[in-house]
């Protein structure tokens, strides 16, 4: 009996663990697509989409290297999509608007193409950078081409037009192409810095209820910044 209530424990606080690992790596990615992603796009960069795809890509691949669980990808993807509504909110954009639908939606298709990929290659692709390079590479086309299949049939985007193409194709072997070569370059780095980190002992993953404070802190901090910088005109 006490040892089937200290698995049942040990599990709970599995589950938790994963869970805040979930909201505090799906912030980080969202503080980023509303500072820094939301500066690219106000000073209109090229590629902005493709950038931050690839640090979206970089993100997971620490959760992945530190946490070892594909399964909380797609998690992390809703977490950062989540942030865009935050022009809804702050702004008073309709919540059903393409320009807070779409970009949502391209972060969810990311996070859900790796972790299909990352469910099959999973310890190769921590330990492996070619086989990391090769993971992203999948993930970040993937990934594309459902985003313009999402954006020309669901939400019936003009985003050929501003584009200046005419066709899906045409965004698949521009747009796409240049996203996964981004995501195939920021895979292995973020493993890479998720295997540093894990190797680390940090203090505060000695004491569960510092862990637990911080992680909170974390997210928290995450969503106050990212607030300010969507009403700053991020």
């Amino acid at each position: 009996m006490t040892t089937n209530i200290k698995a049942k424990q040990i599990d709970r606080q599995g589950a938790i663990y994963i869970l805040l690992g979930i909201l505090v790596f799906g912030s980080i990615w969202g503080l980023l697509e509303a500072t820094l992603g939301g500066f690219l796009n106000l000073i209109i960069f090229p590629n902005k989409g493709a950038i931050m795809s690839g640090i979206g890509m970089a993100i997971m691949g620490t959760a992945l290297a530190i946490h070892r669980k594909p399964a909380m990808l797609p998690g992390i993807g809703i977490v950062a999509a989540s942030f865009k509504w935050l022009n809804s909110w702050l702004l008073f954009v309709p919540a059903n608007a393409v320009q807070i639908i779409n970009p949502a939606m391209a972060i969810v298709f990311e996070s859900l193409a790796f972790g299909l990929v990352a469910a099959f290659l999973m310890d190769r692709i921590t330990k492996n950078a070619l086989v990391g390079t090769g993971a992203g590479v999948l993930a970040g086309l993937v990934s594309a081409t459902a985003y313009v299949y999402f954006a020309v049939y669901v939400t019936h985007s003009p985003i050929f037009a501003r584009m200046g193409i005419t066709s899906i194709d045409q965004f698949i072997t521009g747009n796409g192409l240049v996203q996964a070569v981004f995501a195939g370059i920021l895979l292995p780095l973020g493993c890479l810095i998720g295997e540093k980190l894990a190797a680390k002992s940090f203090p505060v993953l000695t004491h569960r209820s510092l862990y637990y404070a911080t992680s909170i802190a974390i997210v928290c901090l995450c969503w106050g910044i990212s607030v300010l910088a969507v009403i700053s005109g991020l």
